[in-house]
């Protein structure tokens, strides 16, 4: 009797993240995830209600992945310069797995912004100088950053921007310390108001 190949969820999660990075969501179904896993499409179903629940489950793996891979939460080594270069090499070298994330609609983009903002709060909290900011500080100053971060990012990610990675490190630096400045800037002109 031949052996049956167990598939587990994350072999699933895998399979659709892949689907992802190739085609984005035009051809995203159970019937294309299961020929990435060289399957049926009985085991999607046996462990997803449905393809919504699939994509749900897909978004909380990015998540996980991003925090990883891109953010570097759970490593002490990444500022807050680190981590918007890397979002932007993210851009550049998937860019069909941003657009599918950021621009398809297919997924709950709100959530994942709100996700990245979570992380992004985290990761200004251990960048030097800003470790003392509060919540409020932090929003004022992601504001002023994420908007131009984000936004080199589309544009990187849809090929109007081409830069090597020396120049998107040089000028994701230049963006935050601008940005840091701006933020700098505006909360002293509050104070001196308040004066």
């Amino acid at each position: 009797m031949p052996r049956k190949r167990k598939i587990l969820r994350e072999h699933i999660l895998d399979a659709a993240l892949n689907l992802m990075k190739e085609e984005g969501f035009h051809r995203f179904t159970a019937r294309r995830i299961a020929t990435h896993l060289n399957a049926s499409t009985q085991p999607i179903y046996k462990e997803f209600k449905n393809m919504d629940d699939l994509k749900e489950n897909l978004l909380e793996y990015v998540k996980e992945i991003l925090e990883d891979k891109v953010f570097h939460l759970y490593s002490d080594q990444s500022d807050l310069t680190d981590v918007c270069v890397n979002y932007v090499l993210f851009a550049s070298k998937e860019r069909t797995l941003f657009s599918a994330l950021f621009m398809d609609r297919e997924l709950s983009v709100h959530s994942l912004h709100k996700h990245i903002q979570n992380t992004l709060h985290q990761i200004i909290q251990r960048t030097e100088g800003l470790e003392d900011t509060t919540e409020e500080d932090r929003q004022s100053l992601l504001d002023i950053l994420w908007p131009a971060v984000h936004g080199f990012s589309v544009l990187t990610s849809q090929g109007i921007y081409n830069y090597s990675d020396e120049d998107i490190a040089r000028k994701m630096g230049n963006i935050v310390s601008h940005s840091v400045k701006l933020y700098e800037n505006k909360k002293s002109s509050i104070k001196r108001n308040l004066s």
